[in-house]
């Protein structure tokens, strides 16, 4: 009876009881178009895994390793090796070796001491989900496991399904014998960016759950850093001139969160119809006639309105020493920087990555509290 005239009272007053209410974009993640007023620096379908590597970069275009070099504020690119399945991280260990993610069957490293050395179990279990990976040391390596039951590409299933299998490990590439590994976090739901703090502990964003967390290298309960997201964050980039940068690879929708407690169409819809018209978040926008939202809804005089619902952004978002957001950069509804899944900060200028455009936009940095146009 109490639990009853509680639920009425809080459905008169409006209180959110399912926790499912999307926070505004406001203070520091107002809405702006700094991203669509970013040159373009390179053009290519599925960029993803941006990483410093010696004097070039390196990055990925599914099953495609590519090296960028730099020509002022554009990128070249040419393809390194094509690896035996999708890439779905990165990780460099400043100097000749890189950890690459493949998607379903772990990393392996390529280059350095460790060369060939591959991790594909972490426990007692298969290592088919690499969605981050953070070099500690040469010999050191942080890997975050998205989902014990989904690959990498099926992440908008892992979401649909509230996933919450992913886990955080630790890896001596030097022990004998082979890789050593332990676990510092697991139960999350899709870990899917990592970053190294100055006490040694981690930066892990936690994207299901709209946070970053904290996660000490003795393990231990993780603390959340950051709560409440407006949108899935991903990658977190450690900034030269101290913070971070954090990509934040889709937003949040009231229609989203809605069908995420209605056990039942979720279940319908995912048995039946195609992923990409689910009520769901994509990286990019649909232009298909089925896509779920149209009409009045989207556009006013055959215009995108950018204020408009959607299933795509772009956002990136600095963050100080203690991950609290300072200001942002935004792709809104009808922008063409959307999906950002990548972030890689070099010599004084942020190159953000977005997966869903295929773009790579150039950023140049001032100061921590602002950039130039």
């Amino acid at each position: 009876m109490i639990a009853a005239l509680k639920k009425a009272y809080a459905n008169f007053r409006g209180f959110d009881l399912t926790h499912s209410a999307v926070p505004p974009m406001e203070g520091p993640l107002r809405p702006n178009t700094r991203l669509d007023a970013m040159p373009v620096a390179l053009a290519l379908d599925g960029i993803d895994n941006l990483v410093r590597f010696g004097e070039v970069m390196m990055c990925s275009s599914g099953m495609r390793l590519i090296t960028l070099s730099r020509a002022g504020q554009t990128l070249n690119a040419v393809e390194a090796a094509e690896q035996p399945a999708p890439i779905s991280c990165l990780a460099s260990d400043g100097s000749d070796a890189l950890a690459v993610g493949l998607d379903g069957s772990g990393i392996v490293i390529r280059g350095g001491k460790h060369d060939g050395r591959t991790i594909d179990r972490l426990g007692d279990a298969a290592f088919s989900c690499p969605t981050s990976a953070l070099f500690v040391d040469p010999d050191t390596l942080v890997v975050a496991n998205g989902s014990s039951r989904h690959n990498a590409a099926d992440w908008k299933r892992d979401l649909m399904s509230q996933g919450s299998t992913g886990s955080v490990w630790i890896v001596d590439l030097a022990a004998t014998g082979g890789a050593a590994v332990t676990r510092l976090a697991e139960n999350l739901a899709w870990p899917s960016g990592i970053s190294l703090k100055r006490d040694g502990s981690f930066f892990v964003s936690e994207a299901w759950r709209h946070r970053v967390l904290s996660i000490e290298r003795k393990g231990g309960a993780p603390s959340v850093a950051l709560a409440d997201l407006p949108a899935y964050p991903g990658r977190i980039e450690t900034a030269m001139a101290g913070g971070f940068w954090l990509a934040l690879f889709a937003p949040r929708n009231p229609m989203v969160e809605f069908v995420l407690l209605e056990k039942e169409y979720r279940r319908r819809m995912m048995e039946t119809i195609d992923p990409e018209y689910w009520i769901a978040p994509n990286l990019a926008p649909s232009k298909s006639y089925l896509q779920p939202i149209q009409g009045g809804a989207r556009k006013m005089l055959n215009r995108l309105k950018p204020w408009s619902p959607t299933w795509s952004y772009g956002l990136v978002c600095y963050c100080d020493a203690g991950m609290r957001p300072r200001w942002s950069m935004h792709s809104r509804a009808d922008g063409h920087v959307h999906g950002i899944t990548t972030l890689c900060e070099w010599d004084g200028t942020l190159f953000a990555g977005a997966k869903g455009s295929g773009v790579v936009v150039v950023a140049p940095i001032l100061e921590t509290d602002g950039l130039v146009a």
